[in-house]
């Protein structure tokens, strides 16, 4: 008995050594001494087990700055409680790297007094989950702006269709030139755009405008979802009807921007994500909201990698942090120096706990910029007359006395006819955790002049070579190919076969029969690839391109864009290793694992995952388990069905584990003991989601429970006869 014993801790050890994440024991202490360490902890923080151990503060001493008062104090509260303990915090690894962490623990008690023994917790790194949902974030900043350029743009083009009739003329001509180039441009982005009337008279037919790439996000043509006015309320997902046409109504009523993610409905039955912004661009003399613009992101892919990197890392799911970013619009008075403030996006109170109106004017704002800083500052804004934009980083006082760095970018809207400028934009974004971790790093980002250029990724325009289809003609490429791949955009351009140059070898067969393709049918072109960079790193790069014609249909140019998608390749092949790693696990250790739906009644048992094992155990094959939920309950020996489903309702009423020792028949007839264990499995908030279950084969152990008590039996008798 003692060496299965042993046997049975070094299974369960090599169990939680070989498992991703870092498993431990701390003491129930202020000082959260710990006990136990799994060796996972020199991989994810570059830590020996014994300088864990030996250390007692050590978790402490590597809490980063700005996380360590509330982990601690959050960690106080739970010793105090005893409540379970799930936060998400960072760590400073031994080669000083940030490391993100979601670590959950619960209280172990004595099961005799209740006394604290310690606690048992499992450290996740969510790094590379943070800085994908960071990337995220930057890309939606990035198409705020675009909006609001495209609000200013056509404001100014309104204000010009006011002069005498010949500047009138030329400025329609412009101003149908500027359409046209940003219906191209709409239409290309990987977007859908739309324009949203919101008090039309008529709703047989739908006056609102929506850009061709619906059909390619949803199958349906531009004509066929304009045909009538409520025609995508139709296909929205009926889980998110109500909750989007709550918001839409709200949007209409108010006029404030419309933001959401949900579901729609394919043509051909797929459910697809979006991600949908919208803003309001004109109201009626009234005073009525009139008009809003609007673009919609396919993130179903995001959504898609979100679920199952939920399910992978033991059903916990990081919640996304928002970067907090201020949007601000400013209007410049003649003669003044100053500026009033028109608009401030709520995101203020979330990064420096002010209200919009604190901000309104240029004094109330520098009255929160550092001292230090204030007269730096000042000058730069004096000095927009001249520059027409500015990118300045700053420290900036908090309502709570705390210090934050910001990086305040701003450019001229409008200008008056003597050129001073009347209107400014600008953003203001949290730079704190960057300064902190890259001290002595100071990005120079370019501000963007347009709004091709301020989308992250490679846009190109090409001129088409149907005669050589492995040339590539650039015309134009933009900056981003520099940061991108290392190459300038004169580079790019002046070579006819810079695409055959960076594309991996690998992938040149692909991308030149697609390119072929495309030159010969006029068919977009949509391919993942990877690039070779200047340096010689390899990326993943996603490129689409299509084919602009003219008013004849001729052929003018391919208008294409590369987005790199490194990081989402990198994350879905760690999401299939981190699957591989936790099936391998399940199915090698020696016992039935099994995940089972709440709600079962007490002869049925809802399976939804039952490991390989299982055939060997009970003999039948695993479908036909999990297709019969009254399967389980006929192979209980009938001895022993009403003490099993009593357990198993005590267990579905109270939520404490199933443990029971029973016999099960097995399809061959032999009659086998099988210790069974279930737990109630529940998310961050609490709410019981699922049993998770363990059922191992104890037959040996009872046979040889009862061949000692027949021998214990026949010595007592023997001894009993030698006394008389």
């Amino acid at each position: 008995m003692r060496d299965r014993d042993h046997a049975d801790e070094a299974k369960y050890q090599a169990l939680v050594e070989n498992l991703p994440a870092v498993i431990y024991q701390v003491a129930p202490d202020d000082d959260r001494r710990t006990i136990y360490v799994s060796r996972h902890v020199e991989t994810a923080l570059g830590y020996t087990r014994q300088e864990w151990l030996s250390q007692p503060d050590i978790w402490m001493e590597l809490l980063h700055p700005d996380d360590r008062e509330p982990t601690l104090a959050a960690h106080d509260l739970h010793n105090e409680t005893g409540r379970p303990w799930s936060r998400e915090y960072r760590l400073t690894a031994n080669d000083g790297r940030t490391v993100w962490f979601r670590d959950v623990a619960t209280l172990v008690r004595d099961p005799e007094d209740g006394a604290p023994l310690h606690w048992l917790g499992v450290q996740l790194d969510i790094t590379e989950l943070k800085q994908v949902e960071e990337q995220l974030r930057h890309a939606r900043d990035e198409l705020e702006e675009r909006v609001a350029a495209r609000t200013a743009e056509l404001e100014e083009a309104n204000a010009f269709m006011s002069l005498e009739i010949g500047e009138r003329r030329r400025a329609e001509e412009g101003l149908r030139a500027a359409e046209q180039r940003f219906r191209i441009l709409a239409e290309q982005i990987p977007a859908v755009t739309y324009v949203w009337h919101t008090d039309r008279q008529d709703d047989r037919t739908s006056l609102d405008y929506t850009s061709p790439r619906v059909e390619q996000l949803l199958g349906y043509t531009a004509e066929e979802w304009n045909s009538t006015a409520d025609f995508w309320m139709s296909r929205l997902h009926p889980d998110d009807r109500v909750a989007v046409l709550a918001r839409t109504l709200r949007s209409q009523a108010t006029g404030e921007p419309f933001s959401m993610e949900y579901r729609y409905l394919h043509k051909d039955g797929r459910i697809v994500w979006v991600a949908d912004e919208a803003l309001l661009i004109e109201r009626t003399r009234e005073g009525r909201t009139h008009l809003f613009q609007g673009l919609m992101l396919d993130i179903t892919a995001r959504k898609e990698a979100e679920r199952k990197a939920a399910e992978t890392e033991v059903r916990y799911q990081s919640l996304a942090e928002r970067v907090p970013g201020v949007i601000y619009v400013a209007q410049i008075g003649p003669g003044e120096t100053g500026y009033h403030l028109t608009y401030v996006s709520p995101q203020l109170k979330e990064l420096l706990g002010y209200e919009p109106c604190e901000w309104q004017d240029t004094e109330r704002w520098l009255a929160t910029v550092h001292p230090e800083d204030r007269d730096r500052v000042r000058a730069v804004d004096e000095g927009l007359a001249e520059t027409g934009s500015f990118e300045v980083e700053y420290r900036m006082l908090h309502r709570d006395g705390s210090m934050r760095w910001v990086r305040d970018q701003a450019h001229v809207l409008t200008r008056d006819a003597a050129g001073r400028p009347t209107e400014i934009q600008g953003l203001v974004t949290d730079e704190t955790e960057k300064k902190r971790a890259v001290r002595k790093r100071r990005d120079a980002e370019r501000r963007y002049r347009s709004l091709v250029e301020a989308i992250p990724a490679i846009t190109y325009i090409e001129y088409p070579a149907p005669d050589s289809p492995r040339d590539s003609r650039y015309a134009y490429v933009s900056p981003q190919i520099e940061e991108m791949l290392g190459y300038t955009s004169e580079e790019a351009t002046s070579d006819p076969r810079f695409l055959e140059h960076t594309v991996h070898p690998d992938d040149m067969e692909r991308v030149s029969d697609a390119n072929a393709r495309a030159e010969v049918t006029g068919e977009p072109f949509d391919e993942e690839f990877r690039r070779i960079g200047k340096d010689g790193r390899v990326l993943w790069t996603h490129d689409r391109a299509v084919l602009v014609r003219d008013d004849e249909g001729n052929p003018r140019f391919w208008h294409g864009v590369a987005l790199d998608v490194t990081a989402r390749r990198e994350a879905e092949q760690a999401l299939r290793l981190a699957e591989e790693r936790y099936r391998t696990l399940v199915e090698q250790i020696p016992a039935v694992t099994s995940i089972e739906a709440l709600g079962a009644p007490p002869d049925e048992t809802w399976f939804t995952y039952l490991s390989p094992q299982a055939e060997d155990v009970f003999g039948y094959p695993v479908d036909a388990l999990l297709a019969d939920p009254s399967h389980m309950a006929k192979m209980v020996h009938p001895e022993d069905m009403d003490r099993v489903v009593a357990a198993n309702v005590r267990a579905e009423e109270t939520g404490e584990p199933f443990d029971e020792e029973f016999r099960v028949i097995r399809s061959d007839g032999r009659t086998m003991w099988l210790h069974s264990t279930s737990v109630l499995v529940r998310d961050a908030e609490g709410k019981p989601r699922f049993w998770h279950g363990v059922a191992l084969d104890v037959t040996a152990h009872r046979e040889l429970e009862t061949r000692y008590r027949e021998l214990e039996d026949r010595m007592s008798r023997d001894l009993r006869l030698d006394a008389r």
